[in-house]
């Protein structure tokens, strides 16, 4: 597939990582230059440093056509103004965008982009089907083919229980979206600590995802 991916930081470096894995053709556009450069360096790709909501940068891109366009812009206005450019301008045949306000997903729809996706609001909907998910590893694979979101039970016996993120290291391509305990919902860092009973949403590609389960699955 040939996919843009505009604005974002630790998301842009995610979805870059595993898109080149499956050898998909990128265009990268970042408004942040320090940010930019590090994802050049690190990713060996080319990395166009401008706003990347500038038709005229769009252009230069030479993004028509393409399959997928993905906003990782902070800002919800600027992603749905992005979407609707690519889309009706450069004839992007998918549009995904990130959506930091939940309330805004529905309206994201309905203003034509194909995947609107708010961690907080796929959280929510999980919180609701707890019950169900109890002790399951259920996954949501996304319009992306290549991405799948696995719910992942800590077990009292699980190698992962009782330790921290940066203590457990996963591979490459794996990482961990969000820790949902009890009725919290916390965006992990290095230093969050994983205990029994809790549910993690874990992002990795399609190819990796029953690496990940059996991961998580193995015990001490």
């Amino acid at each position: 597939m040939k996919i843009v991916i505009a604005g974002g930081q630790s998301k842009a470096d995610f979805l870059i990582e595993m898109f080149k894995k499956e050898h998909h053709k990128l265009v990268v556009i970042n408004d942040s230059l320090s940010y930019g450069t590090y994802l050049a360096k690190k990713h060996k790709v080319d990395v166009i440093i401008n706003d990347p909501t500038s038709k005229f940068v769009l252009e230069e891109a030479q993004i028509e056509n393409f399959d997928v366009l993905v906003a990782l812009l902070p800002n919800d206005a600027d992603n749905l103004a992005l979407c609707q450019i690519a889309k009706s301008v450069f004839s992007v045949k998918k549009t995904v965008a990130s959506v930091s306000d939940p309330r805004n997903v529905q309206y994201f729809r309905m203003m034509g982009v194909d995947t609107a996706i708010s961690a907080t609001y796929m959280i929510s909907k999980y919180i609701e089907k707890a019950s169900v998910l109890e002790g399951i590893a259920r996954s949501i694979v996304t319009e992306f083919e290549a991405l799948a979101i696995t719910t992942i039970t800590i077990e009292k016996n699980s190698i992962m229980a009782d330790k921290s993120l940066a203590v457990i290291n996963l591979p490459s391509g794996i990482s961990i979206g969000a820790v949902m305990r009890e009725n919290d919902v916390i965006v992990p860092r290095g230093s969050t600590v994983l205990y029994p009973g809790d549910k993690v949403l874990v992002i990795s590609s399609s190819k990796q995802q029953q690496d990940a389960i059996d991961l998580f699955a193995q015990t001490k």
